[in-house]
């Protein structure tokens, strides 16, 4: 495979290899953002990665009315319609700078969210935002489309005093997780490989690892990281419910 140059994609071993490292990168993403933390032994030990542990340890949570309501369900800090209104009361609770916040926050949510923002129908963030007010003729909210130097797809930035809510798409929020969305505080968020005795364990290949009666090569592409998440009440969950 190695020494054959094919038609179409001419070096088939590096194909392969590329499609694997783009598998480990959305295993990495996967578990940077869904992973549980546990204690097996003081060799085995998993990190907690955003939404577990802002959940479970002081992140902030939220939820979000796509009827326009506020339903008032427990364990929110706030619980209010999912509108400009809305969004300026998360924004309120969520972004005062005593409590260390930037101002920026990258917000990670579905394609289904992301539509609900820039639908006009009824139940999605422009109408809600429009009803009841006496001048909804006029109404205007500072809800952009940002290019995005990191993904091919847009940001969608919603913009008050407070700071900006940067809202992506992302392709692992899906199926339960559609009504959902992370926000980080990208300063307070750091990539932490094991590391000691002048060796890091981020991301390496360790090839040959086959047994010696294969007749074939494999490699193990293997990162050892977790996430240092810094003050979690300046990062947050949002839960967009229909009640």
């Amino acid at each position: 495979m190695q020494a054959t140059r094919y038609r179409g994609y001419a070096n088939e071993w590096k194909r392969i290899y590329a499609e694997h490292l783009k598998s480990h990168k959305m295993d990495l993403e996967n578990a940077f953002l869904f992973g549980y933390g546990k204690y097996t032994s003081a060799d085995v030990r998993n990190s907690w990665c955003l939404i577990p542990f802002l959940e479970n340890n002081g992140g902030k949570r939220y939820e979000l009315d796509y009827n326009n309501t506020s339903v008032g369900s427990s364990g929110y800090d706030v619980s209010a319609p999912f509108s400009y209104d809305g969004m300026v009361d998360v924004m309120d609770d969520f972004m005062n700078y005593e409590g260390g916040n930037s101002g920026q926050k990258l917000c990670l949510t579905s394609r289904k969210v992301i539509n609900a923002l820039h639908k006009t129908a009824d139940n999605n963030f422009v109408s809600n935002s429009m009803s009841g007010t006496s001048a909804k003729e006029i109404f205007r909210a500072n809800l952009d489309v940002k290019p995005s130097s990191f993904m091919p797809i847009d940001i969608t930035s919603i913009s008050t005093s407070w700071g900006s809510m940067n809202f992506i798409a992302h392709p692992l929020f899906r199926g339960d997780m559609e009504d959902k969305c992370v926000c980080v505080d990208l300063g307070k968020v750091s990539l932490r490989p094991l590391s000691g005795n002048g060796i890091s364990r981020d991301t390496f290949v360790e090839t040959n690892v086959q047994e010696n009666d294969i007749d074939g090569r494999k490699d193990m592409i293997i990162t050892e990281a977790g996430l240092e998440v810094m003050l979690p009440e300046c990062h947050a969950t949002i839960d967009f419910v229909a009640s």
